[in-house]
């Protein structure tokens, strides 16, 4: 059996390994080895160690460098991440093509990890890119912008897509391969599966590309129940770096309607001081594969696909507080097809409990988020699961191996 390397480079927290997990067990399940390669430790302790994965750091940009200015498209967020200068770059090449000759991988499975690709590209190695639409962007060039609501020029755009193609073909005709013309060519190189909806592709929907649908693990929490039958229901997933994350929680703890809110990171002296029977704040995940988020009337999230997709297939509406680029774009998504808000630039608990008002008392916003999952009824996360498995399969010796026979 095969030799498979899953990649994670870019991003944080857990949706990263979450994706990865169901995959990796169901092919290991099939008699394969399978490694991983995280950007943070911490995470992978908590979540493959349970089951036994083995795993490693994965290679990236450490000097922490701050653009003088948000990055405008993804060539931009490779050059904020290493890419800009070419010995950073080398040395993370040098460092993917090391990693995957010691694992003696068949093939890399990439998850927003550009590098890794690229290094998979140099060693003629198989790929599979499975991610969401931010993390494998659309085939053009230049790159599109990530931030459509600035005006940036093209011209910023094209400079960004040429210098971060001289930094790749630097590397290209060293190791003798051809030339990419586009930075989205790194993408043809593997095979791709954007495991998203149509409406939450954050680029917007992509003609003639394949998308599974979400893909995740289901993780263990604590169970929580609705106590409160007279009163509205929300439930929460928050962290404390939201923008406005204190006065958004007063603002919860002050409405008429029952609260259960997770909030991983938040200081237990801080949920102790805020806790009534009411509006319960927890510190770990809570289980959402119980009939919690299905007579929800409203979920609040900093807009993380997975919290944004189990409300939406649930038909509650979302009220959305992004802090970086890549949830500003899902909620804009969320706020396209009408099932839920944004908070922009709120300043205090009083435009908090407005917004939250509003997302509550807005009868289109919950028709929205059930129009929404009654054109996803038929979803399965496990056609998604399976799709993923083919994908990465396909690639494999042994299959290429057949295909080779079969065709003689």
């Amino acid at each position: 059996m095969s030799r498979i390397l899953f990649a994670w480079e870019l991003g944080a927290k857990y949706g990263h390994l979450t994706r990865q997990l169901p995959i990796a067990d169901r092919l290991r399940k099939q008699g394969h080895a399978v490694f991983f390669a995280v950007r943070d430790t911490a995470v992978a302790a908590r979540l493959l160690e349970p089951h036994g994965f083995a795993y490693t750091q994965a290679p990236f940009d450490t000097t922490n460098r701050r653009p003088s200015q948000p990055p405008a498209n993804y060539a931009e967020i490779l050059l904020a991440s290493g890419y800009a200068a070419p010995s950073t770059l080398c040395g993370m090449v040098r460092s993917w093509l090391s990693l995957i000759r010691l694992l003696r991988a068949d093939c890399v499975v990439i998850d927003h990890a550009p590098t890794a690709l690229f290094a998979a590209y140099l060693a003629e190695l198989p790929a599979a890119a499975i991610g969401t639409g931010f993390e494998i962007p659309p085939d053009r060039s230049p790159l599109p912008p990530i931030r459509p609501w600035d005006n940036i020029r093209l011209d910023r755009l094209q400079q960004a897509e040429d210098r971060v193609l001289e930094r790749l073909n630097a590397l290209t005709a060293a190791f003798g391969r051809p030339k990419l013309h586009r930075v989205s060519e790194l993408f043809h190189y593997a095979s791709t599966l954007l495991v998203c909806f149509t409406e939450l592709d954050h680029y917007g929907m992509r003609d003639g590309e394949n998308y599974a649908g979400p893909l995740s693990a289901v993780l263990t929490g604590q169970q929580e129940n609705w106590q409160e039958p007279d009163q509205p229901h929300i439930f929460a997933y928050l962290r404390p770096s939201v923008p406005g994350f204190e006065l958004l929680l007063q603002a919860l703890s002050k409405l008429k309607a029952e609260v259960i809110i997770a909030a991983p990171d938040i200081r237990r002296g801080q949920a102790e001081a805020l806790a009534s029977e009411r509006f319960r704040l927890h510190l770990h995940p809570i289980a959402l594969d119980n009939k919690l988020l299905q007579t929800a009337d409203l979920a609040v999230s900093y807009a993380g696909a997975g919290t944004v997709n189990t409300s939406l297939l649930a038909g509650v509406p979302l009220l959305l507080v992004p802090q970086n680029v890549e949830q500003y774009l899902m909620s804009r998504c969320v706020e396209t097809i009408g099932a839920g808000i944004a908070a922009k630039q709120v300043r205090s608990e009083t435009q908090f409990r407005e917004l939250l008002e509003r997302a509550l008392n807005t009868p289109a916003y919950r028709r929205q988020a059930k129009a929404f999952a009654n054109r996803h009824a038929g979803f399965n996360p496990e056609q998604a699961l399976n799709q993923a498995v083919r994908v990465i399969e396909a690639l494999l010796p042994e299959n290429k191996a057949s295909e080779q026979t079969e065709a003689m």
